[in-house]
């Protein structure tokens, strides 16, 4: 870009833009520093970071979306504010059918777990066994999520 020929005001609209993502990550790392210092003295944070897959910015999303966790009389309520708990389709006195996630509730949270599930799912461990189909009463070499199995899963060296 620097060699092409522009007048004056486009070179600086130019230089403006090319600057901008420097910036920005400045601007996102003193707001990742100031994170940290605040959520780093929290118990419940500090608790969250003890699972495999939950990082500082994970928990401290994660304490932030619950609030005050007193307000859940249950953890199925918790449950259902995330939109983890199943959708339920029943009439009358039929027999109930549970399908796939409500996804009713707090997406951007829902998807901070999601994350820290997929980073556990590939770090070495049980939920890593239980993901490549390797855990005890799975067979091996028969994925549990076909989307999650790499090919080094898929082959049985997890």
């Amino acid at each position: 870009m620097a060699a092409q020929q522009l007048p004056d005001d486009g070179r600086a609209a130019i230089d403006r833009h090319f600057r901008e993502p420097d910036r920005l990550a400045k601007d996102l790392a003193l707001l990742d520093r100031q994170i940290a210092r605040d959520a780093i003295e929290d118990s419940a944070v500090n608790r969250l970071m003890t699972i495999t897959g939950v990082n500082l910015a994970v928990a401290a999303g994660i304490v932030a979306a619950i609030g005050d966790i007193s307000r859940f009389d249950s953890p199925q309520k918790l449950v259902s504010y995330f939109g983890l708990n199943p959708r339920v389709r029943q009439s009358g006195l039929g027999a109930a059918h549970h399908g796939r996630i409500s996804k009713i509730g707090r997406s951007h949270a829902r998807a901070m777990l999601v994350e820290a599930a997929w980073a556990a799912a590939k770090a070495p461990g049980p939920l890593h066994a239980f993901s490549c189909g390797s855990a005890p009463g799975v067979a091996i070499r028969s994925p549990r999520w076909p989307w999650l199995a790499s090919s080094r899963c898929s082959a049985g060296i997890c």
